[in-house]
Protein backbone atom coordinates (compact mmCIF):
# COMPACT_ATOMS: atom_id res chain seq x y z
CA UNK A 1 0.00 0.00 0.00
CA UNK A 2 1.48 3.38 -1.00
CA UNK A 3 0.89 6.76 0.58
CA UNK A 4 0.98 10.10 -1.21
CA UNK A 5 2.09 13.22 0.57
CA UNK A 6 -0.79 15.24 2.06
CA UNK A 7 -1.92 18.21 -0.02
CA UNK A 8 -1.30 20.57 2.88
CA UNK A 9 2.33 19.52 3.23
CA UNK A 10 3.35 21.89 0.44
CA UNK A 11 1.79 24.79 2.35
CA UNK A 12 3.43 23.60 5.53
CA UNK A 13 6.96 23.59 4.13
CA UNK A 14 6.68 26.77 2.01
CA UNK A 15 7.98 29.13 4.75
CA UNK A 16 11.04 26.91 5.21
CA UNK A 17 12.13 27.21 1.59
CA UNK A 18 14.43 29.88 0.19
CA UNK A 19 17.60 30.59 -1.74
CA UNK A 20 20.28 27.88 -1.48
CA UNK A 21 18.19 25.88 0.96
CA UNK A 22 17.01 22.29 1.00
CA UNK A 23 14.08 20.92 2.97
CA UNK A 24 13.58 17.28 3.92
CA UNK A 25 10.26 16.03 5.21
CA UNK A 26 9.46 12.74 6.85
CA UNK A 27 5.81 11.70 6.88
CA UNK A 28 4.89 8.64 8.90
CA UNK A 29 1.30 7.45 8.55
CA UNK A 30 1.24 4.36 10.77
CA UNK A 31 4.00 1.91 9.88
CA UNK A 32 4.80 3.59 6.56
CA UNK A 33 7.50 6.18 5.96
CA UNK A 34 7.53 8.72 3.13
CA UNK A 35 10.55 11.00 2.76
CA UNK A 36 10.76 13.93 0.37
CA UNK A 37 13.42 16.45 -0.59
CA UNK A 38 12.66 19.98 -1.75
CA UNK A 39 15.31 22.33 -3.10
CA UNK A 40 18.25 22.32 -5.50
CA UNK A 41 19.65 18.76 -5.83
CA UNK A 42 22.94 20.26 -7.06
CA UNK A 43 23.56 21.65 -3.58
CA UNK A 44 22.53 18.47 -1.80
CA UNK A 45 24.92 15.84 -0.41
CA UNK A 46 24.75 12.59 -2.35
CA UNK A 47 22.55 10.42 -0.16
CA UNK A 48 18.91 9.53 0.45
CA UNK A 49 16.81 12.38 1.90
CA UNK A 50 16.30 10.54 5.18
CA UNK A 51 20.09 10.27 5.63
CA UNK A 52 20.80 13.99 5.34
CA UNK A 53 21.89 15.45 8.65
CA UNK A 54 20.72 18.85 9.90
CA UNK A 55 21.06 21.00 12.98
CA UNK A 56 17.85 20.41 14.94
CA UNK A 57 18.31 23.25 17.43
CA UNK A 58 15.76 23.22 20.22
CA UNK A 59 14.34 19.81 19.34
CA UNK A 60 17.39 18.83 21.41
CA UNK A 61 15.32 19.86 24.44
CA UNK A 62 13.03 16.87 23.87
CA UNK A 63 15.98 14.55 24.46
CA UNK A 64 17.32 16.54 27.42
CA UNK A 65 13.89 16.22 29.05
CA UNK A 66 13.73 12.53 28.14
CA UNK A 67 17.08 11.94 29.85
CA UNK A 68 15.69 13.60 32.98
CA UNK A 69 12.59 11.39 32.80
CA UNK A 70 14.70 8.26 32.36
CA UNK A 71 16.94 9.08 35.33
CA UNK A 72 13.76 9.76 37.33
CA UNK A 73 12.29 6.38 36.37
CA UNK A 74 15.59 4.74 37.33
CA UNK A 75 15.46 6.39 40.75
CA UNK A 76 18.70 8.28 40.12
CA UNK A 77 17.34 11.81 40.46
CA UNK A 78 14.44 13.59 42.14
CA UNK A 79 12.97 16.09 39.66
CA UNK A 80 11.44 18.16 42.48
CA UNK A 81 14.65 18.57 44.45
CA UNK A 82 16.34 22.01 44.23
CA UNK A 83 19.42 21.89 42.04
CA UNK A 84 21.45 23.49 44.85
CA UNK A 85 21.03 20.18 46.69
CA UNK A 86 21.99 18.12 43.64
CA UNK A 87 25.19 19.92 42.63
CA UNK A 88 27.65 21.83 44.80
CA UNK A 89 28.49 24.01 41.81
CA UNK A 90 24.99 25.51 41.91
CA UNK A 91 24.75 26.02 45.66
CA UNK A 92 23.73 29.64 45.15
CA UNK A 93 20.64 28.72 43.09
CA UNK A 94 17.25 29.63 44.57
CA UNK A 95 14.86 26.88 45.66
CA UNK A 96 12.60 27.45 42.65
CA UNK A 97 15.25 25.97 40.37
CA UNK A 98 14.52 22.25 40.22
CA UNK A 99 14.99 19.81 37.32
CA UNK A 100 11.21 19.85 36.86
CA UNK A 101 10.93 23.64 36.72
CA UNK A 102 13.84 23.78 34.25
CA UNK A 103 12.26 21.13 32.00
CA UNK A 104 8.84 22.83 31.94
CA UNK A 105 10.01 26.44 31.45
CA UNK A 106 8.73 27.35 34.93
CA UNK A 107 12.08 28.31 36.44
CA UNK A 108 11.90 32.07 36.02
CA UNK A 109 15.21 32.08 34.15
CA UNK A 110 15.49 34.39 31.14
CA UNK A 111 15.53 33.06 27.60
CA UNK A 112 19.26 33.70 27.07
CA UNK A 113 22.35 34.36 29.14
CA UNK A 114 22.50 37.83 27.61
CA UNK A 115 19.61 40.31 27.64
CA UNK A 116 17.25 39.97 24.67
CA UNK A 117 17.52 43.69 23.89
CA UNK A 118 21.31 43.45 23.72
CA UNK A 119 21.15 40.40 21.43
CA UNK A 120 18.71 42.19 19.10
CA UNK A 121 20.64 45.46 18.95
CA UNK A 122 24.25 44.28 19.12
CA UNK A 123 23.79 40.74 17.83
CA UNK A 124 24.80 37.58 19.61
CA UNK A 125 27.66 36.65 17.31
CA UNK A 126 27.95 33.99 14.64
CA UNK A 127 28.18 31.18 17.19
CA UNK A 128 26.56 32.63 20.32
CA UNK A 129 26.86 29.64 22.67
CA UNK A 130 30.32 28.38 21.71
CA UNK A 131 32.33 30.17 24.41
CA UNK A 132 29.83 30.00 27.29
CA UNK A 133 31.44 27.45 29.61
CA UNK A 134 30.31 25.71 32.79
CA UNK A 135 32.35 28.20 34.81
CA UNK A 136 30.57 31.02 32.99
CA UNK A 137 27.21 29.44 33.80
CA UNK A 138 28.08 29.04 37.48
CA UNK A 139 29.22 32.66 37.68
CA UNK A 140 26.16 33.93 35.76
CA UNK A 141 23.77 32.00 38.00
CA UNK A 142 25.46 33.30 41.14
CA UNK A 143 24.94 36.91 40.02
CA UNK A 144 21.37 36.29 38.86
CA UNK A 145 20.46 34.53 42.09
CA UNK A 146 21.67 37.51 44.15
CA UNK A 147 19.74 40.05 42.07
CA UNK A 148 16.53 38.37 40.97
CA UNK A 149 13.52 38.90 43.28
CA UNK A 150 12.03 35.63 44.56
CA UNK A 151 8.58 35.94 43.06
CA UNK A 152 6.64 32.92 41.88
CA UNK A 153 7.65 32.40 38.24
CA UNK A 154 5.23 31.80 35.41
CA UNK A 155 5.73 29.93 32.16
CA UNK A 156 8.48 31.51 30.05
CA UNK A 157 10.49 29.69 27.38
CA UNK A 158 14.16 29.51 28.32
CA UNK A 159 17.15 28.15 26.44
CA UNK A 160 19.21 28.94 29.50
CA UNK A 161 17.03 26.67 31.66
CA UNK A 162 17.55 23.65 29.43
CA UNK A 163 21.26 24.34 29.15
CA UNK A 164 21.40 24.45 32.93
CA UNK A 165 19.36 21.24 33.13
CA UNK A 166 21.91 19.43 30.98
CA UNK A 167 24.69 20.53 33.33
CA UNK A 168 22.69 19.50 36.40
CA UNK A 169 22.14 16.03 34.96
CA UNK A 170 25.83 15.69 34.11
CA UNK A 171 27.11 16.88 37.48
CA UNK A 172 24.59 14.92 39.53
CA UNK A 173 25.47 11.69 37.72
CA UNK A 174 29.22 12.43 37.37
CA UNK A 175 29.03 11.74 33.62
CA UNK A 176 29.35 13.98 30.55
CA UNK A 177 25.93 15.10 29.34
CA UNK A 178 26.43 14.16 25.68
CA UNK A 179 27.81 10.76 26.69
CA UNK A 180 24.64 10.07 28.68
CA UNK A 181 22.46 11.04 25.73
CA UNK A 182 24.38 8.61 23.54
CA UNK A 183 24.49 5.69 25.94
CA UNK A 184 21.10 6.01 27.63
CA UNK A 185 18.96 7.24 24.72
CA UNK A 186 20.40 7.20 21.22
CA UNK A 187 22.04 3.77 21.31
CA UNK A 188 18.96 1.99 22.75
CA UNK A 189 16.73 3.86 20.28
CA UNK A 190 18.95 2.98 17.30
CA UNK A 191 19.47 6.68 16.54
CA UNK A 192 22.98 6.36 15.16
CA UNK A 193 22.85 9.64 13.21
CA UNK A 194 21.99 11.84 16.19
CA UNK A 195 24.85 13.57 17.97
CA UNK A 196 26.40 16.93 18.70
CA UNK A 197 29.71 15.82 17.16
CA UNK A 198 29.58 14.29 13.68
CA UNK A 199 31.97 11.68 12.34
CA UNK A 200 33.91 12.43 9.11
CA UNK A 201 31.44 10.25 7.19
CA UNK A 202 28.45 12.06 8.71
CA UNK A 203 29.95 15.45 7.91
CA UNK A 204 29.73 14.53 4.22
CA UNK A 205 25.96 14.25 4.67
CA UNK A 206 25.56 17.40 6.73
CA UNK A 207 23.31 20.07 5.20
CA UNK A 208 25.39 23.24 5.45
CA UNK A 209 23.41 25.95 7.28
CA UNK A 210 22.37 29.15 5.46
CA UNK A 211 20.79 32.33 6.75
CA UNK A 212 17.38 33.45 5.52
CA UNK A 213 19.05 35.25 2.58
CA UNK A 214 20.81 32.11 1.39
CA UNK A 215 24.29 32.94 2.69
CA UNK A 216 26.33 30.16 4.36
CA UNK A 217 26.68 30.54 8.12
CA UNK A 218 28.64 28.75 10.83
CA UNK A 219 26.92 25.76 12.48
CA UNK A 220 26.31 26.46 16.15
CA UNK A 221 28.42 24.75 18.81
CA UNK A 222 27.82 24.48 22.53
CA UNK A 223 29.69 24.10 25.80
CA UNK A 224 27.63 24.53 28.98
CA UNK A 225 24.29 24.98 27.22
CA UNK A 226 24.34 21.83 25.08
CA UNK A 227 21.03 20.68 26.58
CA UNK A 228 19.30 23.58 24.89
CA UNK A 229 20.18 22.91 21.26
CA UNK A 230 23.43 21.13 20.43
CA UNK A 231 22.17 18.14 18.45
CA UNK A 232 22.23 17.25 14.77
CA UNK A 233 19.97 14.53 13.40
CA UNK A 234 18.29 13.12 10.31
CA UNK A 235 14.72 12.55 9.19
CA UNK A 236 15.41 8.82 9.41
CA UNK A 237 16.50 9.00 13.04
CA UNK A 238 13.59 11.23 14.01
CA UNK A 239 11.26 8.75 12.31
CA UNK A 240 12.70 5.96 14.47
CA UNK A 241 12.17 8.09 17.55
CA UNK A 242 8.62 9.04 16.54
CA UNK A 243 7.67 5.39 16.05
CA UNK A 244 9.10 4.50 19.45
CA UNK A 245 7.15 7.33 21.09
CA UNK A 246 3.90 6.08 19.57
CA UNK A 247 4.65 2.49 20.63
CA UNK A 248 5.67 3.52 24.15
CA UNK A 249 2.50 5.54 24.71
CA UNK A 250 0.26 2.69 23.56
CA UNK A 251 2.11 -0.21 25.20
CA UNK A 252 4.93 0.72 27.60
CA UNK A 253 7.11 -2.29 28.40
CA UNK A 254 10.51 -0.85 29.40
CA UNK A 255 11.88 1.83 31.68
CA UNK A 256 12.66 3.93 28.62
CA UNK A 257 9.04 3.54 27.46
CA UNK A 258 7.81 4.77 30.82
CA UNK A 259 10.17 7.74 30.59
CA UNK A 260 8.74 8.56 27.16
CA UNK A 261 5.26 8.41 28.67
CA UNK A 262 6.30 10.67 31.53
CA UNK A 263 7.49 13.25 28.98
CA UNK A 264 4.14 13.20 27.16
CA UNK A 265 2.01 14.04 30.21
CA UNK A 266 0.50 17.56 30.08
CA UNK A 267 1.72 19.37 33.19
CA UNK A 268 1.24 23.12 32.76
CA UNK A 269 -1.95 24.37 31.13
CA UNK A 270 -1.27 27.15 28.64
CA UNK A 271 -4.86 27.51 27.47
CA UNK A 272 -7.42 30.05 28.67
CA UNK A 273 -7.43 30.34 32.48
CA UNK A 274 -4.71 27.70 32.71
CA UNK A 275 -6.62 24.95 30.92
CA UNK A 276 -4.57 22.14 29.38
CA UNK A 277 -6.32 22.51 26.01
CA UNK A 278 -5.62 23.59 23.38
CA UNK A 279 -1.97 23.78 24.52
CA UNK A 280 -0.06 22.52 27.54
CA UNK A 281 3.56 22.16 28.54
CA UNK A 282 4.95 18.68 29.08
CA UNK A 283 8.51 17.71 29.93
CA UNK A 284 10.17 19.22 26.88
CA UNK A 285 7.22 18.75 24.53
CA UNK A 286 4.23 20.96 23.94
CA UNK A 287 0.94 19.05 23.85
CA UNK A 288 -1.59 20.42 21.37
CA UNK A 289 -5.24 19.51 20.85
CA UNK A 290 -6.56 22.29 18.69
CA UNK A 291 -10.14 21.02 18.38
CA UNK A 292 -12.28 18.78 20.61
CA UNK A 293 -12.68 16.24 17.80
CA UNK A 294 -9.10 16.16 16.48
CA UNK A 295 -6.28 14.05 17.93
CA UNK A 296 -3.59 15.36 20.25
CA UNK A 297 -0.16 16.26 18.89
CA UNK A 298 3.22 16.44 20.60
CA UNK A 299 5.32 19.24 19.16
CA UNK A 300 8.72 20.88 19.32
CA UNK A 301 10.63 22.97 16.84
CA UNK A 302 14.16 24.25 16.54
CA UNK A 303 15.98 27.17 15.03
CA UNK A 304 19.61 28.26 14.70
CA UNK A 305 21.17 30.99 12.57
CA UNK A 306 21.18 28.62 9.60
CA UNK A 307 18.73 25.75 10.21
CA UNK A 308 15.07 25.29 11.11
CA UNK A 309 13.21 22.19 12.17
CA UNK A 310 9.86 20.94 13.43
CA UNK A 311 8.66 17.62 14.79
CA UNK A 312 4.99 16.69 15.24
CA UNK A 313 3.91 13.33 16.64
CA UNK A 314 0.27 12.21 16.76
CA UNK A 315 0.20 9.19 19.10
CA UNK A 316 -3.47 8.36 18.48
CA UNK A 317 -2.87 7.93 14.75
CA UNK A 318 0.65 6.50 15.17
CA UNK A 319 1.72 9.24 12.79
CA UNK A 320 4.46 11.83 12.71
CA UNK A 321 5.69 14.69 10.58
CA UNK A 322 9.27 15.97 10.49
CA UNK A 323 10.53 19.09 8.70
CA UNK A 324 14.27 19.78 8.47
CA UNK A 325 15.71 22.76 6.58
CA UNK A 326 19.17 24.27 6.25
CA UNK A 327 17.76 27.80 6.30
CA UNK A 328 17.65 29.98 9.39
CA UNK A 329 14.00 30.98 9.20
CA UNK A 330 13.69 31.88 12.87
CA UNK A 331 16.79 34.11 12.73
CA UNK A 332 15.13 36.56 10.33
CA UNK A 333 12.25 38.78 11.42
CA UNK A 334 10.34 38.64 8.14
CA UNK A 335 10.92 34.93 7.52
CA UNK A 336 9.92 34.04 11.09
CA UNK A 337 6.74 36.11 10.75
CA UNK A 338 5.88 34.33 7.51
CA UNK A 339 6.32 30.99 9.26
CA UNK A 340 4.05 32.08 12.11
CA UNK A 341 1.41 33.51 9.76
CA UNK A 342 1.30 30.23 7.83
CA UNK A 343 -0.31 28.66 10.94
CA UNK A 344 1.81 25.48 10.82
CA UNK A 345 0.16 23.87 13.84
CA UNK A 346 -3.24 24.06 12.19
CA UNK A 347 -1.86 22.61 8.96
CA UNK A 348 -0.22 19.72 10.84
CA UNK A 349 -3.41 19.19 12.83
CA UNK A 350 -5.42 18.92 9.61
CA UNK A 351 -2.94 16.42 8.16
CA UNK A 352 -3.32 14.10 11.15
CA UNK A 353 -7.08 14.57 11.39
CA UNK A 354 -7.55 13.19 7.87
CA UNK A 355 -5.58 10.00 8.41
Amino acid sequence: MSFALPDKLEKLIAPYQGNASIVVTGFLPGDHKVYSLFGDPADTPDCAPEDLIFEIGSISKVFTALLLALLTEQGKIDPDRPIKDLCDEFSSAPLQLTPLSLATHMSGLPRLHIPIWKAMIQGAGDDPYSEFSRDDLVAWLRVWSSQEPRKKPGHAYSNLAFGLLGEVLALSQSRPFLEMLRDELFSPLGMNETSACLSPQQKKRFARPHDNRGRPVVPWSFKALAGAGALRSSAGDLALFSSRVADALSNPTTTLDRAIGRCAEPLIGLGPRGKKEPVSQCLGWLSMKLDPTTPRMLFHDGGTAGSTSALYICPEKRAALTILANRGVAAGLWSSLKLSWSNPHRLANDVFAKL
